[in-house]
């Protein structure tokens, strides 16, 4: 059994993603592309969200299988793996496009599941 709730690892990845989107609220691409330090930020915290989705049990995956539970993996294990290979325009894809819906995803998720 992991060490925390399920409600409290979703409230960690609802964390992330409003940290992220506070810190790219301002910019553009360009001027994401330009701030090592935003980049490095961000990237930590989609590494803190696949490691969260890593560590819920497959019975979580399997009961709700629309979000994007081996995606958000996958993101980790490229930012943390491969990090010289991170490609920028698609982490700004994700932050731009991805993470906004899964924020609602798993808002409406711990919503019906106060527990």
């Amino acid at each position: 059994m992991p060490s925390r709730s399920l409600q409290a690892r979703l409230r960690d990845i609802l964390t992330e993603i409003e940290e992220i989107q506070q810190m790219v609220a301002k910019l553009n691409f360009a001027e994401f592309s330009q701030d090592r330090r935003t980049i490095k930020a961000i990237l930590y915290s989609l590494a803190v969200i696949g490691e969260a989705a890593a560590s819920l049990l497959p019975e979580v995956a399997e009961q709700y299988p629309k979000i994007p539970w081996r995606q958000m993996r996958g993101m980790r294990n490229i930012t943390i793996h491969k990090y010289f290979q991170v490609d920028l325009a698609i982490s700004w894809e994700t932050i731009q496009g991805d993470l906004p819906a899964l924020y609602t995803a798993l808002k409406e998720l711990i919503d019906s599941n106060p527990t």
